[in-house]
């Protein structure tokens, strides 16, 4: 069964707008180094969920920044504003260190939780915004009434985007897991995909992720995106349909969740 993302998406969407009648104007402000064509699709869908629900938008577009000291400026300036939270669209212009730019969002209005900070604050239980993906894998796991208790889970991938947030909302929450990344043999990461009762795949491989590799009834979770052909496509090969309980679609699936999940993190 293929789970629909946009559906789940929608329900939190009508919530979250009931939520922000009750709460102050909320302001967002997305950050773009760069950019290309799908860096500029991704910030106009989060643009309009956010006005659909009552955010204020603002996009910053930076195009002639090369140097980590001159996007850190311009995010540290952005910081002293009155937005409640700040968004830095990823991957940056090549030569830019990513982590001293994420790091630059005050803490508080660091609403990916990507920053070193916030990261730290919410791995130790001091906050309670929890990162986007990790927030979109939860809300698909509690739609489908998908037991973590007793499972076998692999989280597969250890990136800023999928892995690793997904890894400290688990070790949060005391879920036991394994983590496969680059290190990881191929014979252990067969042997684990082979008897997981639940996926999570955040690799950036197309399709790394075969029917051959998996036990029927196994739960996936895609969001791993890659781009093939002109696609966008997920880790896990659509053929694996067949023998999951269920499984998300790439694109449709993690995606529209995770943006909902964002923007939540205002409040």
């Amino acid at each position: 069964m293929l789970v629909d993302g946009n559906k789940i998406a929608k329900t939190l969407e009508e919530k979250l707008a009931t939520e922000l009648l009750f709460s102050t104007p909320k302001k967002v402000c997305f950050v773009v180094f760069g950019g290309n064509t799908a860096t500029e699709q991704f910030v106009k869908m989060k643009s309009r969920v956010a006005e659909r629900v009552g955010i204020s938008v603002e996009v910053k577009k930076y195009s002639n920044i090369k140097t980590t000291a001159e996007a850190v400026k311009e995010v540290r300036a952005l910081g002293e504003k009155d937005y409640d939270g700040i968004v830095v669209q990823l991957p940056l212009t090549q030569g830019i260190d990513t982590q001293q730019v994420l790091d630059a969002i005050p803490p508080l209005k660091d609403i990916d939780v990507l920053g070193t900070v916030a990261k730290e604050s919410y791995e130790n239980g001091k906050i309670n915004k929890t990162p986007p993906v990790a927030q979109a894998v939860h809300e698909i796991l509690e739609t489908h009434n998908s037991s973590l208790k007793g499972k076998k889970i692999v989280v597969a991938g250890h990136g800023r985007l999928v892995g690793e947030p997904v890894h400290l909302m688990f070790k949060r929450m005391k879920v036991t897991h394994d983590v496969v990344d680059i290190k990881t043999s191929d014979e252990e990461k067969l042997s684990l995909f082979k008897n997981a009762d639940i996926i999570i795949s955040g690799m950036g491989v197309p399709h790394g992720i075969k029917l051959n590799m998996i036990k029927k009834g196994v739960v996936l979770i895609d969001a791993g995106t890659s781009e093939q052909a002109g696609k966008l496509v997920g880790d896990i090969d659509p053929e694996c349909e067949k023998v999951a309980s269920f499984m998300t679609p790439v694109p449709g699936g993690v995606g529209p969740i995770t943006i909902v999940s964002l923007l939540r993190n205002l409040l």
